[in-house]
């Protein structure tokens, strides 16, 4: 009698098959599981931001700002309804860049010389990439953002380290001189946070593109979507030629429901307004718009990887996860330091 060894093709067939259906079901909890661990990462990160930002606060008596930027009497202009700072004036540091030594960092910031334009720095110094400002989930490792000759007085240009991580600067556009978030354009007593730091959005992730003529991520510029967001909801007074005296005191803030549904609210629809915005219609495909032509204001929106929202740190420490439907209004807020409307968010 002969004893057969071996399997008949119809089996191997049967045995792989019922391999792939195993491996079918297992992958996606494998995959949830690990974007369980990435987010538990960037959760990390953000949480030792915002403490090193309170640290920061309690050397300094002052929040950082949110760059270093020419003085107001050089920097600040009028421009469509609005006075607005020059973001690419003064030495371009980023408020990352002062917290650096907080983050234990320190041998990184010393190599900064915060005298001069940020540019001027040496090439592996702009293009450092602190394991604390990466998020697992955006895969930014080795991404940069490359500025053209000339800039800062940079003979051959700078090539910038992109990063994870921005603070908010404000409710309205990232350069907008009165109003403010609590990374302020030229910082700000913690004294000025009236709606108390629990309920004050500071910090929220962002993406990067693997394009080196997109500035979303240089961590080390002071610009929206390198290191700043913006809510971009507009305040009812915005678009009134009469408002160009006015002042903080006399400006009433009060939002504007037209600009519902337009706003950069997480992983919004609405494009990150940049200085420069290349390959737009890929940048869309990639889920994150952005544009060049909105009458110069600037803003940015945050932006991740993890499935419905974005993870945020708020200025007493403590991180939660902001989902893509929040409601608008209660994002504004949140961010604007002193409107004497407290919201509270838990997941």
């Amino acid at each position: 009698m002969r004893h057969r060894t071996a399997f008949t093709l119809v089996e191997l067939l049967v045995v792989i098959a019922i391999i792939g259906v195993l491996i079918s079901l297992l992958l996606p909890a494998v995959q949830a599981a690990r974007e369980s661990a990435r987010r538990v990462q960037c959760v990390n990160n953000l949480k030792q931001l915002a403490l090193s930002t309170l640290n920061y606060e309690d050397s300094n008596k002052i929040l950082p700002s949110a760059g270093h930027y020419a003085a107001p009497e050089e920097a600040v202009y009028y421009s469509y309804s609005d006075w607005r700072v020059d973001l690419k004036s003064g030495s371009n540091h980023s408020w990352l860049c002062d917290l650096l030594p907080y983050l234990e960092e320190g041998p990184l910031h010393d190599k900064l010389n915060l005298n001069r334009h940020v540019a001027l720095s040496d090439a592996d110094t702009l293009a450092a990439q602190p394991p604390g400002l990466l998020c697992p989930s955006d895969a930014g490792q080795g991404r940069l953002f490359e500025t053209p000759s000339g800039f800062g007085g940079a003979r051959h240009g700078a090539a910038f380290g992109k990063a994870n991580y921005a603070a908010y600067s404000n409710p309205f556009h990232a350069d907008s001189y009165f109003r403010s978030g609590p990374i302020a354009v030229y910082g700000m007593r913690l004294r000025k946070v009236l709606d108390g730091t629990s309920a004050t959005l500071m910090q929220a992730e962002i993406r990067t593109r693997d394009d080196p003529a997109d500035q979303r991520g240089a961590w080390m510029l002071g610009w929206a979507g390198a290191s700043l967001l913006a809510m971009d909801l507009h305040p009812q007074y915005y678009g009134n030629p009469n408002t160009k005296q006015a002042t903080s005191l006399s400006v009433d803030y009060t939002p504007n429901t037209n600009s519902l549904g337009l706003t950069q609210y997480p992983n919004g629809p609405q494009p990150d307004v940049l200085y420069e915005c290349p390959e737009p219609g890929l940048a869309q495909l990639e889920g994150m718009p952005c544009n060049d032509q909105f009458y110069g204001y600037i803003s940015a929106a945050p932006r991740s990887q993890h499935p419905g929202g974005v993870n945020a740190a708020f200025l007493d420490g403590h991180v939660e996860f902001l989902p893509n439907n929040i409601d608008e209004l209660a994002m504004h807020y949140m961010i604007s330091v002193a409107d004497g409307a407290v919201i509270v968010v838990r997941d």
